[in-house]
């Protein structure tokens, strides 16, 4: 029996932004861009100093690495937080009135293996929700997949988004891709 040699090398092209994910070797790939009419794309990471944008600010690429088991969160990306086991590369680059943006997920054999989405309580940073996604034998599109019924699931149900420690209604959230949004997803998405 012969099995494949895993691919090693690839080249991805990040102004080639369609917002849509790819699968090469051992990595998930997503790219995207925004014009300066729209709000920029914003990481946001929790460290145990609470939780820390990431701005991109200037003409100058930015590249950050968020560690395995880290929760982080991109504004008009994603409207929930995610925890991966193996780390995410967030690249941010921008020509003329045009940022883009690359996050990578993987790098490791068998990974992205596991994915967790959860919520993070905008008053009282409460993390609450969590629920573990096995993206090995699926891949990672299914979790892209699970995560949107999971968004609209959410947003349909004022008991899932109270939080348990201070009692706050979490607003609206939205998934990865920005063209199945319904309206209410829409306005989540600008809002960030």
């Amino acid at each position: 029996m012969v099995t494949a040699a895993p691919e090693l090398s690839f080249d991805v092209d990040v102004t080639n932004s369609d917002g849509k994910w790819v699968q090469r070797g051992n990595h998930a790939i997503w790219c995207g861009s925004r014009t300066g009419s729209e709000p920029p794309y914003l990481l946001h990471e929790w460290t145990e100093r609470g939780v820390r944008p990431f701005r991109h600010e200037g003409g100058k690429p930015v590249f950050h690495r968020v560690a395995q088991g880290t929760p982080y969160h991109i504004a008009h990306l994603f409207g929930f937080w995610v925890i991966n086991d193996t780390d995410a590369m967030v690249l941010t680059a921008k020509r003329g009135d045009v940022a883009y943006t690359m996050l990578t997920i993987g790098g490791l054999t068998d990974r992205p293996a596991e994915a967790t989405s959860l919520f993070v309580c905008p008053k009282c940073a409460a993390r609450f929700g969590e629920e573990k996604f096995t993206a090995l034998r699926a891949g990672y599109a299914r979790f892209i997949e699970a995560a949107l019924k999971r968004v609209r699931a959410f947003n349909a149900d004022a008991a899932l988004r109270r939080c348990p420690r201070c009692g706050s209604t979490h607003p609206p959230i939205y998934g990865f891709d920005e063209a199945a949004d319904t309206p209410e997803e829409r306005a989540a998405r600008v809002a960030g």
